[in-house]
């Protein structure tokens, strides 16, 4: 019997690690208790403009932060370069001589090449040139320069430090007249360098040969230029100027080789003052005035009237030419002509400018009409390129 209940039990579940949840019941306070507590209320929300000026506010204060921290940052940034410039400055100008290796050459300065091709009328100059950059800023380093003759000798005339910068001057330095060689050799603490490519300076003080061959001073000229001529020396710059010329009459020359020079100056009527100038390379000058006066001599007009005599009791035609000549008895072209007729009854009768020609004639014809029984007048004014003027007057005759 026993066995038989045993197979009918039925086995407990296996036990489980997880509690069983339950629902937990809190009981509701008393309605005196909830009555002593008042629930907790917010305050009255900030009015939207106010708001807006507040967040305005911060805005522009956080940016005014913003640009004075940019600005002291890049103040100090700058200030900290600055520093480490300085610095770096400070080494290596205090950097130590360093001796070239054994056996090898130092590089050399460089001398300025002199302006003017060397030439110079002053006694005293300085050189000046560049060094290496490598031996900018090093102590114990200097820039010797010789004086080098012909037979290759040397002598010392100046010696410079090698300055922060690799331009350096010598102090003053003499010349001699004429060519004067000169070279410089870098020294360091413990040897001298080679000679650097050498410089001339030519010094010349004296004044340059002026003389003159052509014109004669207070001589005449017909022509409207004179050609000036005379020696000097080679290579010499010679300016010749006409005062009394429009726009001053100025032309010049370099003398060549042979040493002659020729310079056509125009002249106008009257006294004309001349001015000479030879300068050389090196500046010298020798002045020169001369004084050469232009005329034509007694210029000639020759007038001829046809017909002289005439009627007034109709119209006349009166044909005038005038033939005009230099002092050389040549025709003179180009001259101002102006014809004048005055005749009894009417006033004077005007013709329009009128030029010679080739040959020194000027033509012109008139018709009379009006006019009275009387004695009249022709005339003619001729006024050279020059300003030189003659005149020739003809009767005229009205019956």
């Amino acid at each position: 019997m026993r066995d038989r209940r045993a197979a009918h039990v039925r086995p407990l579940p296996p036990s489980g690690d997880r509690l069983r949840s339950r629902q937990i019941a809190t009981p509701t306070p008393p309605s005196d208790l909830l009555r002593r507590y008042k629930p907790v209320r917010s305050r009255k929300s900030v009015p939207p403009p106010m708001t807006i000026g507040v967040i305005a506010v911060f805005l522009v204060l956080g940016v005014a932060m913003l640009v004075v921290g940019g600005n002291l940052l890049v103040s100090v940034v700058g200030q900290v370069g600055a520093a480490f410039d300085n610095a770096m400055s400070r080494v290596t100008s205090m950097a130590p001589a360093t001796p070239a290796p054994s056996g090898v050459a130092l590089d050399t300065p460089i001398l300025d090449d002199p302006a003017n091709d060397g030439y110079t009328n002053k006694p005293v100059i300085s050189l000046s040139g560049t060094v290496p950059a490598d031996v900018v800023g090093k102590k114990g380093y200097t820039v010797r320069v010789y004086v080098v003759g012909t037979d290759a000798t040397k002598g010392k005339v100046a010696e410079v430090a090698v300055g922060s910068t690799a331009h350096f001057d010598t102090p003053a330095v003499n010349l001699v007249e004429g060519t004067n060689t000169f070279a410089a050799t870098l020294v360091t603490p413990s040897t001298e360098g080679q000679l650097s490519p050498s410089v001339v300076y030519i010094l010349d003080t004296k004044a340059p040969l002026l003389s003159l061959g052509a014109p004669a001073d207070g001589s005449t000229q017909s022509a409207n230029s004179v050609v000036v001529s005379g020696k000097s020396d080679p290579g010499v710059t010679v300016t010749v100027r006409n005062k009394m010329s429009p726009g001053g009459g100025l032309s010049t020359k370099i003398v060549g080789q042979d040493g002659r020079f020729a310079i056509s100056v125009p002249l106008v009527a009257g006294s004309n003052t001349i001015d000479l100038l030879a300068t050389d390379q090196a500046g010298n000058e020798t002045p020169m005035e001369i004084v050469v006066k232009r005329s034509y001599g007694q210029l000639a007009a020759h007038l001829q009237v046809s017909p002289a005599r005439f009627s007034s009791a109709g119209p006349a035609t009166l044909k005038l030419s005038v033939r005009t000549t230099s002092a050389g008895g040549g025709p003179l072209a180009g001259a101002s002509v102006v014809f004048t007729v005055t005749v009894a009854g009417l006033g004077p009768i005007v013709s329009p400018e009128l030029t010679t020609d080739e040959t020194g004639t000027a033509n012109w014809q008139v018709t009379i009409s009006g006019s009275q029984p009387g004695i009249g007048a022709a005339t003619v004014m001729v006024t050279s390129s020059e300003g030189d003027q003659v005149s020739a007057t003809i009767k005229l005759i009205t019956i």
